[in-house]
């Protein structure tokens, strides 16, 4: 029986977001304790430069530590460093959509582990955010020019998540240049809450496929 899903962050914004949307749409959902944990990236620093051996040092062990949960990872593919299990074979993969199925199935050999999910977000949690345009037209002092900009990104894709990921067009440079004062850990988990769980839900097809897998995976 599964007791909770403990998901592994890359930083303080996933770490919201999960607080904030994804463990009440669980708790709906029969699944009552949801924990994002900060992975320790170094001696007293949680968070943020996602190496596979730390990864790797995390997952195993919460593993060993629980013998009652579910381990999941919410981390970014943009910026994704070399380290990772079959990283070399995966860039031969054109279709950004396989390269990022094709890692998280080398993570799930590498780590070998029947209650390990890996999730690796295409290509970064921003580009969730733009699943509705309820989120943008919610902030205020946001130039028309702007926010034109930000509506018509939210239809570029009929899936939010396969944005552009260019250096300067990811979905991160451009809520930086189109929101005055934009803050990820305050912008992103706001406008992700605002937009609502069900249309991230129903746009997002890989962020929907790992969500529902755990689900089914802790329902087992």
């Amino acid at each position: 029986m599964i007791r909770a899903i403990y998901i592994i962050c890359e930083g303080p914004t996933e770490e919201e977001f999960v607080n904030k949307l994804l463990r009440p749409f669980f708790y709906n959902n029969h699944i009552f304790d949801v924990r994002p944990i900060l992975m320790n990236t170094s001696k007293g620093q949680k968070g943020g430069d996602v190496k596979y051996d730390r990864l790797k040092h995390n997952i195993d062990k919460l593993l060993k530590r629980e013998t009652d949960i579910l381990v999941s990872t919410f981390i970014d593919f943009f910026r994704l460093v070399n380290d990772f299990p079959k990283f070399g074979e995966a860039k031969a993969i054109q279709n950004k959509i396989q390269r990022v199925d094709f890692l998280e199935n080398a993570l799930t050999i590498a780590i070998n582990h029947p209650r390990f999910v890996p999730y690796i977000q295409l290509h970064e949690f921003e580009g969730l955010l733009f699943a509705s345009k309820d989120g943008f037209e919610f902030l205020p002092d946001i130039k028309q020019a702007s926010l034109k900009s930000l509506l018509l990104a939210v239809n570029e894709k009929e899936n939010p998540e396969e944005l552009n990921d260019g250096e300067l067009t990811v979905p991160s440079k451009r809520l930086e240049q189109l929101i005055p004062g934009y803050r990820k850990t305050f912008h992103g988990p706001l406008i992700a809450e605002i937009n609502e769980i069900e249309v991230l839900l129903t746009r997002c097809l890989r962020f929907k496929n790992w969500v529902q897998t755990l689900i089914e995976k802790a329902n087992q």
